[in-house]
């Protein structure tokens, strides 16, 4: 069975944290079957983000049919993190938006005229956009579920499906909500029985939050979803299909 990776980070560090190269992460992708991995960047939440957005582009690159980058921009600088989404989308490779509100530190809320265009572009080009979610005050599963109201027609992603906390209403909110989508990651094996039986399989996606440094995560989270007792064609679904029908398309 194919696997798409969702929920992955690429990036030469993390704070003070050095991070093994893009070859590391191929070699856990091999170990463990996964065929693709969506990858954001790290650095790029706290500064610098055009540079870091252009760093990840060029890793990703390296591997081209295995490795999928997401654009981040920093909606706290209005226009110009559009103008920097533009620019980014304008590269066939990047596939995705990916935001850290709570490394981020920006409330959706007070930003709403910059996120609503950020949206609306990213609808434009028919990208999904995912967004951490479980971790208040930022990144409640209800401040990001309230995005996909703002603009029904961008795709938008809980990126933990509420992580711990939040899994029950992040199920009701994906059910409820017809632009709403959750990836699967971090959470419990039953989670994501409970997110299957309540949103429906066709609205979730595997992700493990792996970084080319802690396969272990990959190895951990692959087993939880697999072993959660789902049908034949729903694990199908979770671990690619979905992944493989929203992703924008790869080429414009």
């Amino acid at each position: 069975m194919r696997i798409i990776d969702f929920h992955a980070h690429l990036d030469d560090r993390w704070l003070h944290k050095p991070i093994p190269d893009a070859s590391r992460m191929i070699e856990a992708m091999d170990r463990f079957g996964v065929d693709q991995t969506c990858v954001y960047t790290m650095m790029g939440f706290y500064a610098e983000t055009a540079r870091n957005n252009d760093l990840l582009l060029e890793r990703a690159r390296r591997y081209p049919d295995r490795l999928i980058p997401f654009v981040t921009v920093d909606p706290k600088l209005g226009s110009e993190a559009v103008d920097e989404l533009e620019r980014c989308l304008e590269q066939p490779e990047f596939r995705g938006v990916k935001f850290h509100p709570w490394l981020q530190a920006f409330a959706s809320s007070m930003l709403e005229e910059t996120m609503t265009a950020i949206l609306k572009v990213a609808a434009r080009e028919r990208t999904p956009i995912l967004f951490h979610d479980g971790t208040p005050p930022y990144s409640t599963t209800f401040q990001i579920a309230e995005l996909a109201r703002w603009v029904p027609e961008a795709k938008v992603f809980l990126g933990h499906a509420g992580s711990a906390d939040y899994v029950d209403p992040a199920a009701r909110l994906i059910r409820d909500i017809p632009n709403l989508y959750g990836c699967y990651c971090g959470s419990r094996p039953g989670d994501l029985v409970h997110l299957v039986e309540t949103a429906g399989a066709e609205k979730i996606t595997f992700g493990s939050d792996f970084d080319p440094g802690s396969w272990e995560l990959l190895a951990e989270r692959l087993d939880n979803t697999v072993e959660a007792g789902l049908s034949p064609e729903a694990l199908e679904a979770v671990l690619w299909r979905n992944a493989e029908r929203i992703l924008r398309p790869p080429s414009r």
